[in-house]
């Protein structure tokens, strides 16, 4: 019997808007890059981590949020090591529908994020638990990046801070209105001959 994709994907995703990603991610993608297809999204990560280099490893938990790669936190960190806790609804969600959810793009994107900010050669390494995935990135502070260079770091937008700064802030208050007699609004009879209004 073959398999009902359309069922895998509704299991997988925690919001409706989601089901595209989880197409082209869990489905697409495997059948197109067959077995290569972690060593192919371990460095399609590194290549997005250089297209969107961040300012500095604290913004990596918003990145992923926003980007609905999940929940990452930081729950280790010795000088040469990062271990990061990659968990949520999302990544639950993917690894109860499909047996071989693969999370290589996240761990790529992580190990050359760090290796541009500490500038020190990064590795990531993945660890799959029940319900999350622990992904390791190993630095060593002996061997510099041969090529350094990347774009200007990317400053990420909050969502809802402007919102919330602007109901906030005072209102200014409207000046009251006053009405104004209709004869005001009538030119003067001399004004009215002047500016020929009228025509004989």
């Amino acid at each position: 019997m073959a398999k009902n994709y359309y069922d895998s994907l509704l299991h997988a995703v925690t919001q409706p808007e989601t089901l595209g990603y989880e197409l082209l991610r869990d489905i697409l993608l495997p059948d197109l890059l067959g077995q290569e297809a972690p060593g192919i999204l371990y460095w399609a990560g590194k290549d997005l981590a250089r297209r969107l280099p961040l300012q500095k490893l604290a913004d990596l938990p918003t990145f992923f949020e926003q980007f609905n790669f999940g929940h990452l936190t930081l729950s280790q960190q010795t000088k040469n090591r990062y271990i990061y806790r990659l968990a949520g609804g999302q990544v639950k969600q993917r690894q109860k529908a499909f047996a071989q959810a693969d999370f290589q793009l996240e761990a790529g994107f992580l190990a050359q994020q760090t290796q541009q900010i500490t500038q020190a050669v990064a590795e990531g390494q993945l660890q799959p638990e029940r319900d999350a995935i622990t992904i390791i990135i190993q630095t060593d502070q002996t061997d510099r990046p041969a090529d350094s260079s990347t774009g200007q770091p990317i400053q990420l937008h909050h969502f809802g801070e402007a919102t919330r700064s602007q109901s906030k802030a005072p209102t200014a208050k409207t000046p009251k209105k006053t009405s104004t007699p209709v004869s005001e609004l009538m030119p003067k009879r001399t004004e009215r001959h002047r500016r020929s209004w009228f025509r004989r």
